[in-house]
């Protein structure tokens, strides 16, 4: 802080001096900054007070107010402090109007893949000036603790959430897919979801979303046969392919690809869908550059399916 370097020194002792030595005339700089000769005079003297040392050669007979020695080496860090200033100022405005600033975003892994790309690529072309980071997370609870601590400004997770701490854009129904070998004739042999006691089941091991997944399957077929867990996408492939038995896994998940030897069956009506949201943190103030980033966002991904999730 100014006041620290140097105690009483204030911008306005700095306006007076910088007008001054730019002038070369405390006339001059009282008309510039609006002030009386007197006041800028008064300014000056204080300055030299407080720096311990004369800044201009006030000798009798000169016409100009000439810069000491002392003066001149002030001089140069005073017009480097005003173009900062003149600098801050202008970040400031800009963070003010959503033109500038950083926007921290937390996403679980097939969202992160699948859909912040797309909206990134618009955000970007609106609002060049704004940086976004992006954190990545197997599952989206601990996405939902760095929200709420403040470590992230907005996260793409799922539904349900705390009503009371965070709000949210409901952005699009992400569907379970039955995966099987492609082949072996598993869909046309599921009329409900009893049947799938009938089968070995791969599942994701840690997101929320699976652990629902398996409560509801278990609340209507008792113990579901799960033989492989695993969050790896392409490891809960392979084991289908190799015909371990069959995955469930949500349609985002099934759109990054690798599906060669699979077939891939909605299950209408059988599973719940889950809800992907963009969350934040309900007491906060949204900033101009969040609110444009909440509401590119919700028009991305309100395209058809993102032109089946983002064109």
């Amino acid at each position: 802080m100014l006041s620290d370097l140097w105690p009483g020194l204030d911008l306005r002792h700095l306006a007076a001096f910088s007008a001054v030595a730019k002038t070369r005339s405390f006339a001059r700089a009282a008309e510039a900054l609006g002030y009386t000769q007197p006041a800028v005079s008064q300014q000056i003297r204080a300055l030299e007070k407080i720096v311990g040392q004369r800044l201009f050669d006030r000798s009798s007979g000169r016409p100009e107010a000439a810069l000491t020695e002392a003066g001149t080496v002030l001089a140069a860090h005073v017009d480097a402090l005003t173009a900062r200033l003149a600098v801050a100022r202008q970040d400031l405005r800009d963070l003010e109007r959503g033109e500038a600033g950083t926007i921290r975003v937390g996403a679980f892994q097939s969202a992160l893949a699948r859909i912040l790309p797309h909206v990134l690529k618009r955000y970007r072309a609106e609002r060049p000036a704004v940086q976004v980071e992006a954190i990545e997370s197997n599952d989206d609870a601990p996405l939902l603790e760095e929200l709420k601590r403040g470590a992230l400004d907005f996260a793409f997770v799922l539904l349900p959430l705390d009503p009371e701490t965070f709000a949210y854009h409901e952005l699009l129904q992400d569907q379970f897919l039955l995966v099987s070998k492609a082949g072996d004739g598993v869909p046309s042999r599921l009329a409900s979801v009893a049947d799938l006691a009938d089968y070995p089941l791969i599942l994701h091991r840690t997101c929320r979303s699976a652990a629902a997944l398996a409560a509801y399957l278990e609340a209507r077929i008792g113990t579901p046969n799960i033989v492989f867990r695993s969050d790896d996408n392409a490891a809960v492939k392979e084991m289908v392919r190799a015909g371990l038995g069959v995955a469930l896994l949500p349609e985002l998940w099934t759109e990054l690809g690798g599906n060669e030897g699979l077939e891939l069956t909605p299950l209408p009506g059988l599973v719940p869908t889950r809800t992907i949201v963009l969350a934040w943190r309900k007491d906060r103030l949204l900033t101009p550059a969040q609110q444009a980033f909440a509401a590119v966002a919700t028009a991305v991904v309100a395209r058809p399916r993102l032109e089946r999730v983002v064109s």
